[in-house]
Order: structure tokens, then sequence, then C-alpha cells
């Protein structure tokens, strides 16, 4: 196919599996003519994942490629995948629509009644009243039907009690809450040049709501840099520190110095200098190990600017290969059928037979090489749950040996590979070959059949070692995972990495404290699981008792396998398994896959004791691929955007570059959020219900009639202009606590969903029911008997209408401003304001200029100038507030001092604290004040009474005292200009 003229003859077809959504996996088989061979004659070959191209992917490393397109449109796997995501509903959403569906049948319940109450009036007064007031052209006296024809009346006087425009309000805040999550400089990375980033607006408040953070390991914990440190070589250890007696005396290790190999990485640095003679030496078995980091991979290289690069799917690959290339195995390039390496100066070519790559199931990976030599070798390099079962038993001490070097370095955290070959003969392979291509031409069960001859030729291995690798920890983890504790919450770690390594982790990011007893589940049947966890259960009501003893908490760590949690997840055993796992301040599950990562997120999301139970709201934070599942199935999940691709990111709901970021997201924007809301949604309730059931409490003094006491613009206007803005502003910027007085405990709150159930509703509607009250008959009672400057009466329904809807408004936002806490210029405009521009607007409806434009539509001319001029409405408003808003004040006083909430106290510790430090100021600044007053002359103090009495007491003694002396002196001569007097003297 090099030469395109050919192109013109091609001939063949395509068989392959039905479009699906699998990115992962492609089953295929192309039948073409053999260009070699006699026409009609069909080669085939097996099309696998490796050979497709993705809708929207971008070529490398070639200018062009001559491809079939086998999927088109939304059959490709691509679009399959852009379905509709799984809507994730917060606590709050919930709880609101159940709370919609309480209002509508409150609703029908008061429309009811209120028609019941027409049927009652219209049978004992209706009939009369109707008569002389308003008398009907035909005469109609069917109390039944007039009341069943007020309840659809009623239905639209008292709408306003159905918070329709409630969800738009909400969407708002929280697309406000979300911006500031946008803009937060503190959750930046500035090495990344990457922000966070809310990815989706409608989960903001039940980040303040999480119980269970779920998190991997690699690249989310830790940094995701891998560095090659330490290796088991044929039972020898290399790299760093190994424990001996010798490294106790040795001088302290240098780096090695390779400025001999011009392809060395200058940022790899190695400090064991035996290795590096060993590989001089040409040591066999250190030679197979670096042959089989710099062969086994998938890694493609590039020469960008002179400079060779390496492009790899895993750091880990990245980190070996970096580490074979420094030691003088060069991997240079490969083809299809080649791979070309340079060992020490020397150039060498394989010819690459089978690649059999690795994955989440297998976690290993081999590839088939004729060496130049002529031989056939397969190297192998994987986890060693699956590598030692496949050893041959030639060398059991090194086989020991090295499990002790794995053991150890997985106590330092470090991450472990096995290294292994075997020579196969040419007989052997080429029968294995028949196999493996037979395999891979099936269209049916091709994986299991592919499995299967991997099993056949992946066996009786040579151990040669093991590999170690460090991977630091992110900056701030072990501070975030402390401060998350606090606020108690629960941390699972999901990783695949081996128990020791895991355990070792847990340590180090103080997962797991000193203090906690560490339970190890590792059983291999389920009978034995089943066995391990009745003992563990046991063991923890031992120290619980024992502890209390002691008057101390006992903590527990749960660890995991990935063998162990397949048979715990079992339907039998999976709710005693969680049982055991709650019970454990932190849990790490090892060896996990990703399916068992989103089973176990989904065992704990799902587990409700009992049925009136909030949810266990879930976190899930990852970066990479295998962590997507998991992300999906929690009720919030969390994407870092590390070295793994966007996978993780493309799933969440939120995203930034480091774990650290998780702690301000949860305990500030998470917690903020929450409390936000929560006040908004009270308020909002109350406000409807404090408008709405005005109407309803005037229905009695209109007979039922369904008349409104408000003006038709004002019921249109008061959600929208005159109550909303100053609690929206409430719902996205207000603050309870700043961060630096915030302590992580006070997030319990949200756990305990203490500020919006349904309690809490209940108590919003009683309050708005009191307010309604109180803003209704209060007025109505004053202006009973109340005439006008012009000797009037005051009680007609627009003038008594417009001095309510006044008061209301003024009550309402009066209410916004007690639940304000942090004031900004933006509160006192828009809370002021809102009061103020119900006055421009009846100032403006009741003017003569509105009346002459529509008399009909504007009929109550000079309404709002009557009321404000009238002193008494002034008085009322005054009275009515007051009224109305001490039944809350005193409320929330007494649950701050008899059952006040942990944020409660703590902000009463704090408001206590500043009111202390402002009286001992006050103190301080009197005591040198005093002292300079003692020191000021008694006639200087003018605004002391007594100081007043002594200086006039004085001033008259002194002008008796210069009468005498002027007197008694010679006469004065005419013409003569008089003494002039300065202060007592004569001159």
């Amino acid at each position: 196919m090099d030469e395109v003229e050919k192109l013109s003859t091609f001939f063949g077809r395509v068989e392959c599996e039905l479009p699906n959504n699998r990115l992962d996996k492609f089953i295929g088989l192309l039948a073409m003519e053999s260009l070699d061979e006699n026409e009609g004659d069909l080669a085939q070959y097996s099309l696998d994942n490796d050979k497709i191209l993705l809708r929207g992917m971008v070529l490398k490393n070639t200018s062009w490629v001559v491809g079939l397109t086998v999927f088109t449109g939304h059959q490709t796997k691509l679009m399959m995948n852009s379905g509709k995501p799984t809507l994730k509903r917060t606590n709050v959403d919930q709880l609101l629509n159940k709370i919609v569906y309480y209002i509508l049948g409150l609703l029908l319940a008061l429309c009811t009644v209120c028609g019941v109450g027409s049927f009652i009036w219209e049978t004992i007064r209706g009939k009369y009243f109707s008569q002389q007031y308003a008398p009907w052209i035909k005469p109609f006296d069917n109390a039944i039907i007039i009341a069943v024809m007020r309840i659809p009346s009623y239905i639209i006087v008292l709408n306003t009690l159905v918070p329709i425009s409630l969800y738009v309000s909400v969407e708002m805040i929280r697309l406000g809450q979300s911006m500031f999550i946008n803009w937060d400089l503190l959750m930046y990375h500035n090495e990344t040049d990457t922000p966070a980033r809310a990815r989706s607006t409608a989960l903001n408040e039940e980040l303040g709501q999480i119980k269970y953070v779920f998190s991997d390991k690699t690249g989310t914990l830790t940094q995701n840099v891998m560095v090659f440190l330490k290796a088991s070589i044929n039972s020898v250890q290399y790299g760093g520190n190994t424990g001996s007696d010798e490294d106790i005396t040795r001088d302290p290790p240098k780096n090695i110095d390779f400025s001999w190999n011009s392809y060395a990485n200058p940022k790899f640095t190695y400090d064991d200098e035996t290795l590096q003679t060993a590989v001089n030496n040409r040591d066999p078995e250190v030679d197979k190990f670096f042959k089989v980091l710099a062969l086994c991979h998938t890694v493609m290289s590039t020469v960008e600017e002179g400079t060779l690069t390496y492009q790899a799917q895993s750091p880990d690959e990245e980190a070996l290969l970096t580490a074979a290339r420094n030691f003088g195995y060069v991997y240079l390039t490969r083809t299809q059928k080649t791979v070309t390496m340079e060992l020490l100066g020397v150039t060498e070519e394989y010819e690459m037979l089978a690649l059999l790559d690795f994955d989440n199931v297998r976690k290993r990976m081999s590839i088939i090489l004729r060496c130049p030599d002529g031989k056939i070798r397969l190297f192998c390099k994987g986890a060693d749950t699956t590598v030692i079962p496949l050893l041959n038993n030639n060398d059991p001490s090194k086989l020991d040996d090295t499990l002790d070097h794995m053991n150890c370095y997985a106590r330092e955290g470090l991450r472990t590979l096995i290294i292994a070959c075997k020579e196969i003969p040419d007989y052997d392979y080429m029968e294995w070959e028949t196999i493996f291509e037979k395999a891979q031409l099936s269209l049916e069960d091709r994986d299991v059949q592919i499995n299967a001859a991997y099993d056949l030729i992946e066996k009786d291995l040579d151990l040669i070692g093991s590999s170690a690798i460090e991977d630091k920890l992110q900056d701030g983890v072990p501070e975030t995972i402390a401060n998350l504790a606090r606020a108690s919450i629960k941390i699972w770690v999901l990783t695949g990495d081996k128990q020791e390594t895991a355990i070792n982790i847990g340590y180090s990011c103080k997962l797991i404290k000193p203090r906690m007893e560490v339970l190890i589940l590792e059983g291999d049947e389920s009978d034995e699981v089943k066995f391990e966890i009745k003992e563990l259960q046991y063991r923890i009501d031992e120290l619980k008792r024992a502890a209390k003893k002691e008057g101390v908490d006992a903590e527990f760590a749960l660890v995991v396998t990935g063998t162990t949690l397949r048979f715990a997840l079992e339907e039998s055993l999976k709710y005693t398994f969680l049982d055991l796992a709650l019970q454990c301040a932190a849990v790490i599950c090892c060896r996990v896959t990703p399916l068992q990562k989103a089973l176990v997120v989904r065992l704990v999301k799902n587990f409700k004791p009992n049925k009136s139970d909030d949810d266990n709201i879930t976190l899930a934070i990852g970066d990479g691929a295998n962590d997507v599942s998991m992300i999906r199935e929690a009720h919030i999940g969390v994407g870092i955007s590390g070295k793994e691709g966007m996978q993780a990111v493309l799933a969440s709901d939120f995203c930034f570059a480091q774990f650290r970021f998780l702690e301000r997201l949860i305990l500030v924007h998470g917690h903020w959020s929450y409390i936000r809301m929560c006040k908004f949604l009270r308020y909002f309730f109350f406000k409807n219900f404090a408008f709405t059931l005005v109407q309803l409490f005037y229905a009695p003094f209109c007979g039922f009639t369904a008349q409104t006491i408000f003006d038709p613009l004002y019921i249109t206007l008061y959600n929208v202009v005159f109550t909303s803005m100053p609690v929206m502003l409430v719902g996205i910027m207000d603050q309870e606590l700043s961060v630096e007085n915030a302590p992580p405990e006070v997030y319990e709150v949200g756990q305990l969903n203490q500020l919006f159930n349904k309690q809490a509703f209940a108590l919003s509607g009683f309050h708005g029911f009191v307010v309604a009250a109180g803003c209704l008959f209060i007025p109505y009672q004053m202006f009973a008997q109340s005439i006008n400057i012009d000797g009037l009466d005051q009680q007609s329904m627009y003038f008594i209408g417009t001095a309510i809807a006044g008061i209301v408004t003024i009550v309402v936002n009066f209410q916004v401003a007690l639940e304000t806490t942090l004031w900004t210029v933006y509160n006192h405009i828009l809370t002021w304001g809102s009061i103020i521009s119900w006055f421009l607007l009846f100032l403006v409806i009741c003017s003569p200029f509105a009346f002459h434009i529509s008399p009909d539509q504007f009929s109550y001319f000079d309404g709002i100038y009557r009321v404000v001029q009238t002193r008494i409405w002034w008085l009322t408003m005054c009275l009515t507030l007051v009224i109305c808003l001490f039944p809350f004040i005193g409320y929330r006083l007494y649950v701050i001092l008899t059952q006040p909430t942990l944020l409660q106290e703590v902000v009463y510790n704090i408001e206590k604290e500043k009111v202390s430090k402002l009286t001992t100021l006050t103190k301080t600044l009197k005591a040198p004040l005093k002292e300079i007053a003692d020191h000021i002359p008694l006639h200087l103090h003018h605004g002391h009474k007594g100081g007043h009495a002594l200086y006039a007491t004085k001033r008259q003694q002194s002008r008796k005292d210069l009468h005498g002396r002027v007197s008694s002196a010679k006469p004065v001569r005419e013409g003569t200009p008089s003494p002039v007097v300065r202060g007592t003297d004569a001159g």
C-alpha cells in the first residue's frame, strides 16, 4: 500500500462489530486482496482498537494517512458516548420538589376553606347584601354554585403561595456561587496555569453536605511525577539506602555522572554507582533488566530540536524508560515490525513479533521479540499479584529476596513492578502464533480467546528482579486530609497499588494517625471474608470498651485488598462489610479495579439504615480514566487535571489542578453555598406566605368574594422588584464567618442538614402566617375609626390596601436585613432601595399623569399621597414592624441560648469576644483621659455644671475688686481716654 497508484485496484471488505459506545474496544476483520498473490486470494487481518482512529483524533508523526471510514454520524463511538448525562440532583432540590407538592395541597385546602366560607356567607347574608349593594340582573341565590365558583377564583388570588419564581432565583444564585469558584485565585495553580472550574452549577450547596470522600491515590494524592529510585536485580538491591549495616558507615552517596551519555536526560539523577558499574561490566541480569525497561512498552519517540523525547501514555513507563536511557539502554524508535535501541553506543534492531498489551485485569504487559542474535525472547513487566504466579520455580531464594525487597519498597511508599523474561524456542512460538492469529481473527469472544492465548505463552518466566518508582505526595495533602477529618468527613482511598504501599501513603498523608488501630481484611474466599469481618467487628467492640474505660475515643483504619473486596461486595456480605467500614475513620482499598471503585461508592451512597435518614452525600476525586466510573457514580465528582489526560475532568462536576484545593472547595465554597441557599429558601417561603396570607385573612372582610386587597400592579411586582433582589444578594455573597474565623468543625451544620429541612420550612410558613396577620389586622384596627385631614373616612379598600402594601414591603425587607450578616454597599442599596422603590412606584401610579393616561388602570388617584400624609400610617407602620419582628428576634435568641448549633456558638463567641475587646479598649482610653482631665484647672471645665458655677462666682468677685480700685483713684480729667482694662487689672 506504499504506492498510491495501487489504491485504484484495491479490493477488500471489513467485517466488524455493530456500532457501540466502547471507546477502548473494537473488534473487526479486514479481508483484502493480497498485492503479492494472484487476484482473488484474500488475506485476512485483525482489526482492534489500536488500528482505529476515533472521531476528533489528531494525527502525529505523519503528514498523511490513507483510511477507510467504518462508522459515520451518530454511529461513531464518540457520538454514542455523548448521550444524555446522568442528572445529578441535590438534596435541596429533592426537598423543594416535595415542598411544592405540600404547598399545592395547602393551596387547595385554603381555597376549599374559602369556598365553604363563601357558602356560609352567601347563605346567611349574601342574598340580602347583593340585592342592596350589587343587585343581579337576574336574581341568583344558589349558594352552593356560588361557593364552587369561588374556589377557582381563590386559586388565582392565592397562587402566589406557589413559588413559581423560586427555581429561577435558585439557578441564578447557583450561577453566582459558581462564578466565585471560578474566580477564586486561591484555587488557581500557577505552575500549570490552571484555574478551578465549576463545570456544573447545580451542585454548589451539596458541597456543604459531604460526608464521604473517595479518592484515587496516584496523581490525586501524589504528584504523578514518577522517578526511578530503586531496583532489586538478582537478589541485589540498588539505589539509595538499602537498610544494611554497610549503609550506616558508608559516606553519603553521590550522584552518578552521566555526561558520557549524549542521550542522558539531565533531570534524572541516581546515587548508586554500583549499578553503573554492573552495567559497564555487562552483568547478564542487569543487562536483561534494562533491556526489559527499554523494549517492553508502548512509548513513541520523537526528535525535537535535536533532542530525543518520549511520549508515554503512563508516567510509570516514561520513568522506567528514562532510567534505562541514562544507563546506556536508549530506546530510539519503533515501527509496526521493529524496535530500535542503542546499547552502550551500539545500535540494535529487534523484530517485534507480538505485543501483549496491558489492561486493568491483566495488570502486566509483555512483548515478544526476535533479538539480534536470532533468538526469540519474551520480556514481561507487571504487578506482583499477576506476574509471580507465572514464574518458574527454578530459584526460590531469588523470589524470596525479591519479595522482601519489594515489601521494603512498599513500606517506603514506592510503586513496584516485577521484571521477568523467557526464551522461546522457534517451534513453540510458531505453534503459539497460529493460536494467537486465530484468536485475533475471531469475531466472537475475541477478548476471551486472546487472553487465553496470552496465558499460553506467559508462563514459566525467569525472574529478573523488581523496580521501585517514587511518586511524591502533592503539596498540602496531609493538612487537607487533617482538616477534612476535623470536619467529620470520612476519607476512603481507592488505589491499584500494593497493600504495603497504600498503608505507607496512608501514614504519610495523615489519613492513618499513629493512635489508630489498623485493621486488615484480606480473605481469599467468601466464607473466609465473612469470618474475618466478624472477627474484626468483635475486635472493634473490645477496643471500644477498653477505650471507654480509659476515657478516650478509639479510632480505626480499615485496609481491604481487591480480591477480598470482590467477595465483600457480594449481596450476602456487602451490608455486613459496610457496617464494619462505617465504624472506621479511614478506609483504604488497594488493588482495586475501576468497576470496584464505582461499586464501593454506590454501596455507601445508597446505604440508608432508616428511610427517614438523609442521604450519605459522597464526593469522588480522581485524575485518570480509571476514575471516571467512580466520579460519575458519586453525588459530586471532582476531576484533577493532571498527567493522565482529561477524561476525569470531562466527567467531573468540579475540577482543579491540586488535591489541596479540595479543602477550600468543600469547607469554604461548599459551606458558604449551603448556608446562603438555606437562608434564601427560608426567607423566600416566609415572604410568600406573609404576602399571600394577607389576601386570605382579608377574605371574611369581602364576603369571600375573592376580592384582592392589593393593587394588581403591586401583586405583579412584589416578587420581582420589591423583595427579590436583597435576598438574592444574600444567597450569593453572605458570610456567617470569615475563612480565618471558621473552624472545620462548623461544617457539621450541612452534614446534619440543620438549616433547611421540613421543620425549617414549617417555621418559615408559621413566621409568614404571624407577619401576615399582623400586617392586616393591626392597620385595619388602627384605621377603623380614623379620618383624614379633610374629615373623610379612611376605611376605603384602596386606602387600606395601599397602606398595608407599604407595611408588608417594609416588614419583609427589614426581615431580610436581620438575615444579612455581611453588609456591603450593594446590600444597603438593594435592601433600602427595595423599600424606596415601593414609594416611587406608587407615587407614579397614583399621580395625575398616570390617571390621565389610563383612568381605568390607575383609578386610585392621589392614593399614596393620602397614605403618607396620614400620621397614623407612620405610627401604624412602626408599631407593626416592631410587633412582627419581635417574635422572630425572640425565637432566634431563645435558640441561641438554649439549643444552639455549633455554627451559632462560634458566631456568638466571636461577637462576644468583639464586645469584650471593645469594652477593654474603652476602659483603656478612659484612664489617660481621666488623668488629663484631673490636671485641667477647674475654671476650664466648661462642660461641668460645678465648673460653670465656680467660674461665674470668680468672675463676679473680680468685678467687685476692680470697681473698688477704680472708685478710690484720683478723678480723671475730661477729655482723657478711659483706662484700658486687661483682664482683672487696671492699666
